[in-house]
């Protein structure tokens, strides 16, 4: 019997766990996730709804890029779905592997140790550009990249089928602010703007699901890389071309006030922003 092509699905964490997108790629006998959460209450979350969604196994779960809010909390999905394998791209592996130590010292600082893993795991380098779930061979998932998103080292799932592309960080939803910290130079913005155009132009996906959005909001493929290309233009043209370095707290209100429905965690995405460009201390 034909199967009906893959299904997507959006789980997002807490306010607290940044926003962050988990996507479950569901087949007809077997099923993947992108992108485990940052902390462990949302990753309980997560596997609570990926019961919901499927009974079908839980094959694989896939890292898109280094940053800790795309993988730290893997381990409550992976002792869940004892089948399933962690894997990232190896250019993946190797920014984990980078700051992997520094990661595990600080976050439970920052959250407290009941919300981060003492030992997050570590994915498993997956050395192919492809991958199909059984029953779904018809319906590749290709991995693209590295591409430049809020890091150098983004991996864009495609799903050409379903003209669905799965984009960690390359793209935030129009809800959320940018993480633009290391964003340092005109090439990194330059580079970000080519894998939106590849997106955009290239793949020409039907549906785009960002690696942020708040909840409530509904994903829309136009807006979001409208705003995530908007987002960039702006900060070109206040950061990375100012003729002037702005202060600290001009950088924060600038920002703040340009994307007046980005409302939720200004201080982690502005702050960080502001600090890094902006001129007087810290805010």
């Amino acid at each position: 019997m034909a199967s009906h092509g893959l299904q997507t699905h959006i789980h997002v964490s807490s306010e607290k766990g940044l926003s962050s997108v988990s996507t479950l790629i569901v087949g007809s006998k077997a099923a993947a996730l992108i992108d485990p959460p940052f902390l462990v209450p949302d990753a309980n979350s997560v596997v609570e709804w990926i019961k919901q969604k499927t009974s079908l196994p839980l094959k694989a779960v896939f890292v898109t890029h280094h940053h800790p809010d795309h993988y730290f909390s893997a381990n409550p999905i992976l002792d869940a779905f004892p089948g399933a394998t962690l894997y990232a791209a190896p250019y993946v592996c190797a920014g984990i592997d980078r700051e992997y130590d520094d990661k595990v010292k600080y976050w439970p600082s920052v959250f407290g140790a009941e919300n981060v893993p003492a030992k997050p795991t570590k994915p498993t380098p997956f050395h192919h550009s492809l991958f199909v779930l059984e029953g779904n061979e018809e319906s590749p998932v290709l991995l693209l990249g590295p591409l430049q998103g809020d890091s150098v080292d983004h991996t864009l799932f495609w799903l050409p089928s379903e003209r669905t592309v799965i984009c960690g960080d390359a793209v935030y939803a129009r809800s959320t602010h940018l993480w633009v910290e290391e964003v340092e130079t005109p090439q990194l913005l330059d580079a970000w703007f080519k894998t939106l155009d590849l997106i955009e132009e290239g793949l020409r996906p039907e549906k785009v699901i960002p690696g942020h959005i708040e909840q409530g909001w509904e994903l829309d493929a136009k807006a979001d890389l409208a705003h995530a290309r908007k987002y960039l233009q702006f900060f070109g043209e206040k950061v990375t071309y100012a003729k002037k370095k702005p202060g600290v707290d001009e950088l924060y209100k600038t920002f703040k006030d340009a994307f007046p429905q980005a409302d939720k965690n200004l201080d982690f995405f502005l702050g960080h922003l502001s600090n890094q460009f902006g001129e007087g201390g810290q805010v």
